[in-house]
């Protein structure tokens, strides 16, 4: 069974197996807070995890509960963790699933459990070939040995103090044939010193690491030593992806496992910047990127490609794949010093890209056919709003509580290849029943994307009515030479409107 593959019933199967245990029926406060987090996952709300909603939720923490005076959190956890351990140790052993909750992170995982057999909660995967030589047993003995021995190499290994500051990050966190024997994402922001943070999303992301050469988060100008400027940048799914840099000369090399991955690399110009007269920063700051040794950005100009400074330059790829369990990534200059604000390496062995499908609202929601909708991100302009509405006509009238209205526009960073985009809406301000009243006439708008006019002077209450969803549906969408495939809605009368958008491969 692949991870991908557990059903909503297993999984809830597999907490009230534990529930019921005399192990966590000992335990009352630890089966509650289990029971918070796991729910959490059944209901796509992962994201919604955090210290400061597990103390205010499960421990009834008022608003002013500060993580660094109070533990209670952090303690549970530990608990918690331990308890698993002992019940897929005793009672648990003939489960078929077993509940992980890694440390570092609050999200609990669902993991098939060899039956019979208690894993160690931090014993990494067992690969087949040993499963299928050995058998389970011995298999995992063989998994501990290799485990213990890696323990011992990095005791071993030299210590930080005697290594070049810039050398010690360069060093793989641990044995790529260990850590990395299922392929798990990597996301990396650039520059940063801090081990882990979490962005809107409630993904984490960790500090920088992997890398050889360099300057982190300053850079040299008319000899004078220069910070990280603090700028808001356009079209950035979240600011905290552009608050750190790597500048200079530099590489990454960092472990995967065998398999396919989508990449994405994250850049914003920020120190070249306009003149007064209007005049931009092309031609300012120019590098090269390789991957694996092949020319994968040539002459890369991040304003010019970005169409200006302040502005988020996304550039997404398809397919890759490590040589030797390493990605090696080069960032060699050609006028100024070569930049890079994140890195982003996520598993996809479907052989496309990874659909987009935005929720314009800031919560993920999973539709009735198990798609998962994400929070609104990729757009400049306009604003979010909820009329507050119930719409008809469509199993899934929860993607259209929310609007985001005005004169906008979204850039998806996207692989070469031919796409569909898929775009929802629905009339809840205008009509005779809705606030806004009026009828026919009263919003109107066009949408265009790489040039073309995808709807002209649509109106969605003449082709719909008040509060009935529509969807329109365009084929053979390409992105530009930048990698992006940018969608603009135009207000002609009023303003443009849109609930979901959805951007899938056609491969």
């Amino acid at each position: 069974m692949k991870i991908g593959e557990i059903l909503l019933e297993d999984r809830k199967a597999a907490l009230d197996a534990v529930l019921g245990s005399k192990e966590f029926s000992r335990a009352p406060a630890l089966a509650k807070l289990l029971k918070y987090l796991c729910e959490k996952n059944f209901e796509g709300r992962v994201h919604e995890i955090k210290e400061f909603s597990i103390a205010t939720d499960v421990y009834g923490r008022s608003d002013n509960f500060g993580e660094k005076r109070d533990s209670v959190v952090r303690v549970e956890m530990s608990r918690l963790r331990k308890r698993l351990v002992n019940y897929y140790a005793d009672e648990g052993i003939q489960q078929t699933l077993r509940i992980v909750i890694p440390p570092g992170t609050y999200a609990p995982e669902f993991e098939p459990q060899t039956l019979g057999v208690a894993i160690p909660a931090d014993l990494p995967p067992i690969p087949h070939s040993l499963l299928k030589k050995y058998g389970p047993a011995t298999a995992i003995a063989v998994s501990i040995l290799l485990v213990a021995a890696v323990a011992v190499i990095v005791f071993r290994a030299p210590s930080s103090s005697t290594m070049p500051a810039s050398q010690v990050r360069a060093l793989p966190d641990r044995d790529p044939g260990v850590a990395a024997a299922i392929p798990h994402p990597v996301r990396i922001l650039a520059g940063s010193s801090t081990d882990r943070l979490v962005d809107r999303f409630g993904v984490e992301w960790a500090g920088d690491r992997y890398f050889a050469g360099g300057e982190q988060n300053h850079w040299q100008f008319g000899g004078k030593e220069m910070g990280v400027p603090a700028r808001t940048i356009r079209y950035a799914p979240d600011q905290l992806y552009f608050r750190s840099f790597r500048f200079g000369s530099f590489s990454y090399r960092i472990p995967l496992a065998e398999g396919k991955y989508d990449l994405r690399l994250y850049f914003s110009e920020v120190i070249f910047l306009p003149t007064e007269f209007g005049d931009g920063v092309e031609n300012r700051r120019i590098f090269d990127v390789q991957m694996n040794g092949q020319r994968l950005l040539s002459s890369f100009d991040i304003a010019a490609d970005a169409g200006g400074a302040n502005t988020a330059d996304i550039r997404a790829f398809s397919n890759v794949s490590p040589v030797n369990g390493y990605l090696t990534l080069d960032f060699q200059p050609v006028l100024s010093g070569a930049w890079l604000n994140a890195i982003e390496v996520i598993p996809n062995n479907t052989g496309r890209p990874l659909p987009i499908r935005i929720f314009t609202r800031n919560a993920n929601f999973t539709d009735h056919a198990g798609n998962l909708w994400e929070l609104d991100r990729y757009y400049s302009g306009g604003r979010q709003i909820s009329d507050g509405e119930i719409v008809g006509g469509t199993q899934d009238p929860e993607l259209f509580l929310s609007q985001r209205y005005g004169n906008f526009r979204y850039r998806f960073p996207v692989p070469p290849g031919r796409y569909t985009l898929r775009l929802l809406f629905a009339e809840t301000f205008f009509g005779p029943h809705n606030r806004g009243k009026g009828g026919p006439g009263s919003r109107m708008f066009n949408v265009v994307c790489g040039g073309a006019t995808l709807l002209h002077n649509f109106e969605i209450f003449k082709e719909a009515g008040e509060r009935r969803s529509i969807e329109k549906v365009f084929h053979g969408l390409v992105p530009n030479a930048q990698g992006q495939i940018e969608v603009a809605f135009e207000p002609v009368v009023q303003y443009a409107v849109v609930n979901a958008l959805e951007l899938t491969s056609e491969k």
